[in-house]
């Protein structure tokens, strides 16, 4: 991933390209210019169980910056992206700026979010709409004699 830090922090993320690993710590958010991609996790035998989509305008990244705890899923590039990369220190220094009831308030709403998922994942849901869609973009975006 190239880290043009004179550009705004204006990354490329190549097709298969992680930006977030489960079970690490986050360094960043991403903000989403261009591009789409993949989040998912993986069960303990191993599965990818796709989570979700992530498209221009929206963001990666935050849940685990927000609740201090390690990435819960994989985000990886199935396009070539274009992302904003804000750093761990320039997202606390912004956050020290804000009520800390709304702080408050948005972590929990985040740790909601992410029992909800949880249990999804536990009793075995899978979106197969949201798996076709992915299959979809890996294969309009192949490269030939892949």
């Amino acid at each position: 991933m190239a880290d043009n830090s004179n550009q705004n922090n204006i990354v490329s993320i190549e097709p298969g390209e992680f930006i977030i690993r489960e079970k690490t710590n986050s360094d960043a958010l991403y903000i989403i210019k261009e591009g789409q991609l993949e989040v998912y996790r993986t069960t303990n035998n191993g599965e990818k169980v796709t989570i979700g989509l992530i498209s221009s305008g929206q963001f990666a990244g935050e849940t685990a910056l927000l609740t201090g705890r390690q990435n819960t899923s994989n985000v990886v590039a199935l396009t070539p992206v274009k992302a904003i990369k804000l750093p761990r220190a320039s997202i606390e220094a912004q956050l020290k700026g804000v009520p800390s009831w709304l702080l408050g308030l948005t972590k929990g709403l985040i740790e909601r979010l992410s029992g909800a998922n949880d249990i999804l994942r536990r009793n075995g849901w899978v979106d197969e709409s949201l798996a076709q869609m992915v299959k979809a973009v890996e294969e309009k975006h192949k490269k030939p004699g892949t």
